[in-house]
């Protein structure tokens, strides 16, 4: 089996100036290729510390790919460790030197810097990768079934050589020793991270040798990503069906959908089935819920709109929560709750209506009541509301994102039949 490993260069990934997505294009295009990433690693603008990296990376992957450093300044020192590495001596390549320059007359400049022709400097035993968005060509090297890879580290150049250049040829060279790697992602919500591994079980019980399950928890649900290899694309398939089949017996009550899909697009589609409209009454969320429900396309053939009463006037007045309510319980009670859904219900005309109240932080909680003291309720016309209570501990901006999922969940799970 073909493995490979990704090493990106720059000081300016370390201290987190910028997001590696270098890193991350990489492995999804090599792993789309049936090359499984084993490793990744960044080097900051040091060349012993590459040195290092480079004799380990030869040393144990079959292909290496590396970004950065092959720039024009004193600090783009890849391309020098590189051919330091090899014991390659680097000479013009008159090629590369001409589409320098080029690009720099099609930019509109009447000569180009010299310090731009090392730019056309190739390590003897490799070959120019044509770039056609910059002017540092990408450089590749094969021996011995390995293949070392440097690419320039602008993300725009370094995808178009890899789409155009690298993938290509790693395809043509390894051909009958790729596998079908596939990822399939299911969406939770509703539920934690440990809970679910419970109901989930011993992953060793049903995961072949080739297989892996992970949780990946955020603000607004577990996602499960299942990933498997196999000889053939079918093969893959069959495996992560099998997967697949086995987690939705056993957790499919808090599946809401795969991959990309979001918990509002979800409710969105599911109202339009069934022909009903959704209206919302919002306090600790601010709009939150109404905002997530309108980014989806469509929204507004079931979504009327929202009252945001965020101040105890505005739940009076616009949504008809009686004073003596208010008084006895609270703005953040069952009660509140409910007379919130209830009036949003009537005064927009609905089918459903949700609503949130809550101490989402970081002040304003009391013994009885502390910060993440959220309530929601779900009116239906023709059915008693119902409501739910959370204590959230992550924060305001996390716990509103919970509390607007958790409402949408329990609304997804209504529209669904299932109990709330």
């Amino acid at each position: 089996m073909v493995h490979a490993e990704i090493i990106t260069i720059g000081d300016e990934l370390l201290i987190g100036q910028i997001v590696n997505t270098n890193a991350a294009y990489l492995g999804r295009e090599l792993g789309s290729a049936g090359i499984p990433v084993l490793r990744e690693t960044t080097v900051g603008d040091d060349a012993q510390r590459l040195l290092a990296e480079f004799r380990r990376a030869w040393k144990a992957s079959d292909v290496i790919i590396v970004t950065g450093g092959l720039g024009p300044t004193h600090d783009d020192i890849s391309k020098a460790a590189v051919a330091k590495f090899f014991r390659a001596p680097m000479a013009i390549h008159p090629p590369t030197l001409r589409a320098v320059r080029e690009r720099f007359a099609k930019l509109g400049y009447k000569t180009m810097p010299e310090i731009n022709v090392g730019q056309a400097m190739v390590p003897k035993g490799f070959q120019a990768l044509k770039n056609e968005r910059g002017t540092a060509p990408g450089l590749l090297y094969f021996k011995s079934g390995k293949t070392f890879i440097i690419l320039p580290g602008v993300p725009l150049e370094m995808e178009a050589i890899v789409t155009e250049s690298v993938i290509p040829f790693l395809k043509r060279k390894y051909r009958g020793q790729l596998l079908a790697i596939r990822h399939k992602t299911l969406l939770t919500t509703g539920i934690g991270e440990s809970l679910l591994a419970e109901k989930v079980g011993d992953p060793s019980d049903f995961l072949g040798t080739a297989s892996t399950l992970a949780f990946l928890p955020r603000a607004t649900g577990v996602r499960l990503r299942i990933s498997t290899r196999a000889r053939t694309s079918a093969g893959a398939a069959r495996e992560i069906k099998r997967i697949e089949g086995i987690l939705r017996q056993r957790a499919g009550k808090y599946i809401f959908g795969s991959e990309d899909e979001t918990i509002e697009a979800t409710i969105v589609r599911l109202l339009k089935e069934q022909r009903k409209t959704l209206s919302t009454a919002e306090s600790c969320t601010g709009g939150l819920i109404s905002t997530m429900i309108t980014s989806v396309d469509g929204a507004s053939a079931v979504f009327n709109g929202t009252i945001v009463s965020y101040h105890n006037d505005v739940k009076v007045r616009e949504l008809g929560v009686k004073p003596a309510t208010l008084k006895e319980f609270g703005a953040v009670s069952e009660e509140t709750a409910r007379e919130m859904a209830e009036g949003a219900l009537e005064r927009l005309r609905t089918d459903f209506a949700l609503s949130v109240t809550g101490i989402a932080g970081p002040d304003g909680g009391t013994k009885e009541k502390p910060v993440g003291t959220i309530w929601i309720a779900l009116a239906e016309r023709g059915r008693p509301s119902i409501a739910k209570k959370l204590s959230l501990d992550f924060g305001r901006t996390a716990n509103r994102e919970r509390s607007a999922a958790a409402a949408l969940d329990i609304l997804r799970r209504r529209l669904l039949s299932q109990t709330a």
